[in-house]
């Protein structure tokens, strides 16, 4: 949802390393982004929160997205706040950190700690 927002990957000016694991389990989330719908903002937040059990259920994801598309005819005559970023996302980018990794891999430099 993040990507969506900004047009850019999560964290794509930094090495994905275990510094970065140890910010994002101590609480590190992106922040939200300016010319995001409301709404969109809202949900993505809740879903970022650090803490799991303030976090929807896939239950109240289905029923909250489900009401988006219900209400999409209706969104055309009262338009919240375009996605103004949203036009720039390029999976491509050459402006990532060297160290910034988006596919799996075995994470063998974490130590047991975490």
């Amino acid at each position: 949802m993040w990507m969506l927002s900004s047009g850019i990957r999560p964290y794509c000016d930094r090495p994905h390393d275990s510094k970065l694991i140890q910010q994002i389990c101590s609480g590190l989330r992106p922040s939200d982004v300016s010319g995001t719908p409301p709404s969109f903002a809202k949900l993505m937040l809740q879903c970022l929160d650090a803490d799991p059990s303030n976090r929807p259920t896939a239950s109240q994801l289905f029923k909250h997205l489900g009401k988006w598309v219900s209400d999409l005819p209706s969104q055309f005559d009262n338009i919240e706040i375009p996605f103004v970023n949203l036009e720039k996302l390029s999976l491509k980018s050459s402006s990532r950190h060297e160290g910034a990794i988006y596919f799996s891999r075995p994470l063998d430099f974490i130590s047991t700690k975490y």
